[in-house]
């Protein structure tokens, strides 16, 4: 008998997840991870006096989904603040406004757009995988204020290189699940218990329920024997020679899930045991140029910044010495433990092509216009106390979500031809937004596994 019915690798949202559940239904699962810290690219980790993630994070599940699946493992994943206004810095007049000031005229336009995503079933978006988001929208309005709302929206959940580039798809998706779930256009919360705390209640449940972690190991392939997957093999630790190779532990299990992006998983995974036109669509969505890039940025001050609500997520399409959309949110008003007392941690972002993540001057040059962008925006950050730089490029959030780039342009997550392998990650074919759609993404793979639906899930869309 093999030692694990079901390798997990990655322990990331949707490692966790994956494991959470199918530990829950009785599998003797292994998570392996190549860190040493929970939550991958939503990871909480300290530093100094301050707690920071991989990225500006927010949960963007309006509770069918990671909500159901603390839910379903015996947890509670908290919703914590919310953000329920949009400033919107208006470059040409250099000041900022509202995103209800867009469309205030036009409540009946918006009322149209409201109920034609309503009426439309989840699958009819389906068909949208290679147009824009306007160009859905045009069906129904062409009024500019509703355009505005749809597209800064979708600026503040999915980063693309050109802010007007959106799919169609990828984004209805999301927005009917918010107008049904919530009855608002965008949903977003802060966990209630802190990122390390959420990830942390995950594994918790995965423990609980005889799951078995091996943190801190590499793996170097998954083993496939005529069109059968037999387990893992993973990196001797530690490595006294760095250089060291093929000196591997064999962990046997007939099902491996993994959930590396399109940008990792062919490390592992043989790609001469792929179909040539599966590994060359992986090949194809993991070039530079598809991943979401983006400046990171976290700046600290001793005094208040935000112009009104100090919990408003606000976002912009360039700022004054930058072209590229992002967003800006104050951290410490989420979460007033990630910065020590009398001090405001906000985080930004800003997009950058892909194809540009790997110039670095190019990149020390933005980085230098981006800061001077952020305090022309907000005076306040001329007198900052505190600053970390990061990239989001390796790892990227995800690839880019344009037209021709999602749903069913993505690789599926049941590989052809093997038994017992499947990737459970968003940048293969998934829906949502982040952590969620990675969860979702967990959670189709699970019950595809099972070969039956998760009564908790109900008979709602999964990826």
């Amino acid at each position: 008998m093999s030692a694990y019915d079901v390798v997990v690798i990655g322990a990331g949202a949707a490692g966790l997840t994956a494991g959470a559940l199918l530990a829950k239904e009785g599998k003797r699962v292994l998570i392996v991870e190549r860190d040493t810290f929970l939550g991958g690219r939503a990871a909480e980790l300290p530093d100094e006096d301050f707690k920071i993630n991989l990225g500006g994070h927010l949960v963007e599940d309006g509770g069918s989904g990671l909500t159901k699946v603390f839910e379903h493992v015996g947890k509670e994943l908290v919703h914590g603040e919310v953000s329920a206004e949009m400033p919107v810095w208006d470059d040409q007049a250099g000041r900022w406004g509202s995103i209800r000031d867009r469309y205030a005229g036009s409540k009946s336009e918006l009322k149209k757009v409201i109920a034609a995503i309503k009426e439309t079933p989840y699958e009819a978006f389906d068909a949208w995988d290679d147009r824009t988001l306007r160009e859905w929208l045009a069906q129904y309005t062409t009024d500019q204020g509703v355009y505005d709302l749809f597209e800064f929206t979708s600026v503040l959940e999915c980063v693309v290189d050109n802010w007007w580039d959106h799919s169609a798809s990828d984004n209805l998706y999301v927005r009917k699940m918010h107008y049904e779930e919530r009855h608002m256009a965008a949903y977003s919360f802060w966990p209630g218990q802190g990122w390390d705390g959420m990830w942390q209640d995950l594994a918790d449940a995965f423990t609980e329920h005889g799951g078995t972690f091996r943190l801190g190991t590499s793996v170097e392939r998954v083993i496939i024997e005529n069109g059968e997957v037999k387990g893992i093999a993973v990196a001797r630790q530690p490595k006294v020679i760095p250089t060291e190779v093929f000196e591997e532990e064999i962990i046997e299990a007939p099902a491996v899930i993994s959930t590396l992006p399109v940008w990792n998983v062919l490390r592992v995974v043989p790609e001469h045991q792929l179909p040539d036109w599966y590994a060359q669509t992986i090949r194809f969505l993991a070039q530079d140029r598809f991943r979401v890039s983006w400046l990171g940025l976290y700046l600290a001050t001793e005094e208040p910044v935000a112009v009104n609500n100090r919990k408003e997520l606000a976002t912009w399409l360039n700022t004054p010495t930058t072209e590229g959309a992002g967003f800006m949110f104050e951290q410490s008003a989420m979460d007033p433990s990630s910065a020590p007392p009398g001090v405001y941690l906000y985080v930004m972002g800003a997009s950058v092509p892909g194809e540009r993540g790997r110039d670095q001057q190019y990149l020390r040059t933005m980085f230098e216009r981006f800061e001077e962008g952020a305090r022309a925006m907000w005076p306040g950050f001329a007198k900052t106390v505190w600053r970390r730089r990061h990239l989001a490029f390796d790892p990227a959030f995800g690839v880019v979500q344009k037209p021709y780039l999602v749903g069913s342009y993505r690789p599926h997550w049941r590989v052809p031809t093997i038994e017992g392998l499947w990737f459970a990650s968003e940048t293969f074919k998934s829906r949502g937004v982040g952590t969620d759609r990675a969860a979702r993404a967990a959670l189709t793979v699970v019950e595809e596994y099972l070969g039956r639906r998760l009564s908790t899930f109900g008979d709602g869309w999964r990826y």
